[in-house]
């Protein structure tokens, strides 16, 4: 029966009687029949104390049968429903009944006070009221009957939980601001996906089919009638579904019927349009609520959930407003490949993981996607093996036209290649970094093979070969080098270490054979020039060949050649021995270096260190290996390094790299990457004299032949082996998560982004059990992981050198 209006009145202060009578002219005939007078009565006197500090009450109790029963009366916001949903799931309430109403603003009567905000939100625009009076704004009743279900949970435990929850939710909703309200969905999602993730339901379970009837109302309204089996989380992951698509709920009905079936109904709005929407339109939403309801059961498996819904929302939408000529094979694609479960399960993690790869590599090629993940599904890698890789790319420089061509064929070739190296990574069980490291080093080596080779050639084409005049720095047994390729190219650092990672950069050094000024070109098509202009040339050019989408990513540097940035760009072999010669350096002679600068003091120790990452990857083979061998003549068969210089430079490298950041670094915080790699480079070179296994640029191959000489007891070596592997894995993660080689410092201890990128490394939650003996969250196993391999380094260089760490004052301990 509807109550009259005369009975609520009856049930409010006579003061009230004119608010009264406008909230009477808000609600329709359907809430008057839900709710007795004195109810109506209550919830009127709640909305009318809404204010801006105050945007929202709860009305809990619990009823005789056990029932919760929650009301919530607040401001009305996009996205709002899905949000308490969420909170209700996410705090471990079942919901087995419901009515929800909006309760808007009566046009001509009152207008929205203060200003209105436009926002886009799932790619429509909405006029968003600000301002504190309840008259003014549109309202909600959202009201619903659940059963807890933790064991163990005590009512008045979750009411605790539920009102701060949603108190905190609601209050980021009421500033408007674009960052606060995503804060708000991430932290409800967040919640919803940790309980999935604990209900661990079989996604058989979740993958119900699910019926839902569409029909345009009289009021320019649309209602959808929803037929299916219940599953956790039911109406968080339908109504974001609607939310995501921009669709404004405004009228709910929920009724879960015998045997677990539901049967509800959903209200709601176009606010773009104001319109019914129309058949083509009906048709499209309904599927795209359908396929992101089922995707989102799958969040548990996405580094980022929220990041990683919002995506699969505009791949769905992109994908759905393709011409009607090719929807129907792109959609029943998709229809195919998201019944599988497994698809879910590498679509969600692939959609969560990165902002670069989403940008760069995934948006747009949503076909693409397609395929990839079909060839996963058979169970087949996504980047061919690594044997290919030299004819793969001969191939796809094959018939190029001209050095712009070719470059562009080269990038597009490096592009997919790196995104399916990535891709396996992500998606292949049993791909380690080692795996991803040799991959990606493999790839830059012939990168930088036939971008040096290509820019060679269209030089020679244009000045003619370099020719070296007969007094010639001495060669080994009298060859003369570089009869094909009168170069060669050394990586350093990770590509000469073979230790590349997502985002690395690429550390190069260029030696051509002869006196750094003698000679000329013999000419072409223009007149001739010196070696030195020729060479220099060479590299600036081979730099800018390879283009990078963003900072560090496969960016060239060349900053630990001879003399650094004051030095030329390739140095003659010459060069090379005279700036590394214990013979010719430190005398006080000014030696003249190729670009006209000075230097008489012998390369610094850190420089000589740096030299043990040195490796050959392209240009003449013979010249290349001439300069390994100085290399160790210069390196391990010369006297020690000057350590109280080392530690000095080393501590004041660090100390820039962590200025003015008070988060702890994955590379240069003490006792992270950079001491450990510097530390057994520095057993490397105190220890190859009698271990000629140490010569050698790969750090775990050092380490290896380190504890086989046992230099490293058995528990060091597996002790560094372990840090080593964690900060690979650490910082792999932290550049996937950034798309940015630099950005290395961890998230704030209790963010999302320190959650994220726990996952992003594999941390999963433990079992109930467990996780309540530890009380610790993801985020929280990983900075406790990173701060103990921290220690470990950090005892180890204190008993192995009897130095304290460079740069620890201040930073010993996390200062998070």
């Amino acid at each position: 029966m509807t109550v009259d209006a005369q009975a609520i009145k009856a049930h409010c202060s006579p003061a009230d009687a004119d608010r009264v009578e406008a909230m009477l002219r808000r609600v329709d005939d359907e809430y008057l029949h839900r709710f007795d007078a004195a109810t109506v009565a209550s919830h009127f006197q709640q909305l009318l104390q809404l204010n801006k500090d105050e945007p929202v009450r709860t009305l809990v109790e619990q009823d005789e049968e056990g029932h919760v029963v929650c009301t919530v009366l607040a401001f009305d916001h996009p996205f709002e429903f899905s949000l308490l949903t969420g909170v209700l799931a996410g705090t471990g309430l079942s919901i087995v009944s419901g009515d929800v109403f909006t309760l808007p603003v009566v046009k001509g009567e009152t207008k929205p006070t203060g200003t209105t905000r436009r926002r886009q939100i799932g790619g429509r625009r909405w006029t968003l009221p600000t301002g504190s009076d309840p008259n003014r704004r549109g309202l909600i009743v959202d009201h619903f009957v659940g059963r807890l279900v933790d064991e163990g949970d005590t009512f008045d435990a979750w009411r605790e939980r539920f009102e701060s929850t949603v108190r905190d939710a609601i209050m980021l909703l009421e500033t408007g601001e674009e960052g606060r309200i995503e804060q708000a969905k991430k932290r409800v999602n967040e919640m919803v996906t940790q309980r999935l993730l604990e209900l661990n339901t079989p996604p058989e379970k979740l993958l119900l089919p699910v019926d839902l009837d569409l029909t345009p109302l009289a009021d320019k309204q649309t209602r959808i009638a929803i037929v299916g089996e219940d599953t956790p989380a039911f109406l968080y992951t339908l109504s974001t579904a609607l939310s995501l698509r921009g669709f404004d709920i405004r009228r709910v009905r929920i009724r879960n019927a015998a045997g677990g079936y539901i049967r509800d109904e959903i209200d709601l709005a176009d606010p773009a349009t104001h319109e019914p929407l129309p058949e083509e339109t009906l048709r499209r939403v309904k599927l795209s609520v359908v396929l992101t309801k089922q995707f989102s059961y799958f969040l548990g498996q996405a580094p980022d959930p929220f990041t990683a819904l919002q995506r699969f929302g505009q791949l769905i939408s992109e994908l759905l407003e393709q011409p009607s000529e090719g929807e129907p094979t792109v959609v029943e694609g998709w229809l195919d490949l998201l019944a599988d479960p497994r698809a879910l399960h590498s679509l969600a993690r692939l959609l969560g993981m990165s902002d670069y790869l989403w940008e760069d590599f995934i948006r747009g090629q949503y076909e693409s996607v397609l395929s990839v993940i079909g060839l996963h599904l058979q169970g087949k890698r996504f980047c061919e093996p690594m044997e290919t890789l030299p004819l793969r790319l001969a191939e796809t420089l094959d018939g190029a036209m001209g050095l712009a061509e070719q470059q562009d064929r080269l990038n597009r070739f490096k592009s997919r290649e790196t995104f399916l190296i990535d891709l396996d990574h992500i998606l292949t069980p049993g791909v380690d970094f080692r795996d991803l490291s040799a991959h990606l080093t493999t790839l830059a080596e012939n990168l930088i093979d036939a971008a040096t080779r290509l820019v060679f050639e269209d030089l020679v084409r244009s000045f003619g070969r370099p020719c070296f005049e007969k007094v010639q720095t001495e060669f080994v047994d009298g060859k003369t080098f570089g009869q094909t390729w009168p170069y060669a190219v050394f990586g350093l650092g990770k590509l000469g270490g073979v230790a590349l990672g997502y985002a690395s950069d690429l550390e190069l050094l260029f030696v051509y054979p002869g006196m750094g000024d003698a000679g000329q070109t013999a000419g072409g098509k223009r007149e001739p020039i010196s070696n030195t202009e020729f060479y220099e040339t060479l590299v600036r050019d081979t730099t800018q060949f390879l283009k990078t989408k963003r900072e560090g990513i496969f960016e060239i540097d060349l900053r630990l050649r001879p003399y650094g940035n004051d030095g030329p760009l390739a140095v003659s072999l010459d060069q090379f021995r005279r700036y590394y010669d214990p013979a010719t350096t430190g005398t006080g002679t000014q030696r003249k270096v190729g670009n006209g600068a000075k230097a008489s003091s012998p390369p610094h120790a850190f420089e000589r260190l740096a030299l043990v990452r040195l490796r050959w990857i392209a240009g003449d083979p013979e010249l290349g290996y001439e300069v390994e061998k100085l290399r160790d003549r210069f390196v391990y068969e010369r006297p020690e390094l000057d350590m109280d210089a080392l530690w000095t430079l080393w501590g004041k490298q660090k100390k820039q790299k962590l200025a003015g950041n008070k988060h702890v670094n994955a590379k240069y915080s003490p006792g992270a990457l950079v001491d450990l790699e510097g530390a057994v480079q520095l057993l490397q070179v105190q220890h190859a004299r009698r271990v000629p296994q140490l010569r050698t640029a790969r750090v775990s191959q050092a380490m290896d032949a380190l504890r086989r000489a046992e230099v490293l007891p058995p528990r060091d070596y597996a002790e560094l082996s372990a840090a080593y592997y964690f900060y690979r894995q650490l910082i792999n993660a932290l550049r996937i998560l950034r798309g940015d080689a630099r950005d290395l410092f961890l998230p704030e201890v209790g963010s999302d982004d320190l959650t994220h990128l726990a996952r992003r490394m594999g941390y999963a939650p433990l079992s109930g059990r467990r996780q309540r003996a530890l009380d610790l969250t993801l985020g929280d196993r990983l900075h406790r992981d990173f701060a103990h391999h921290r220690e470990v380094v950090g005892r180890f260089l204190r008993s192995h050198f009897d130095r304290p760490m460079p740069y620890n004052a201040g930073h010993a301990r996390d200062p998070q």
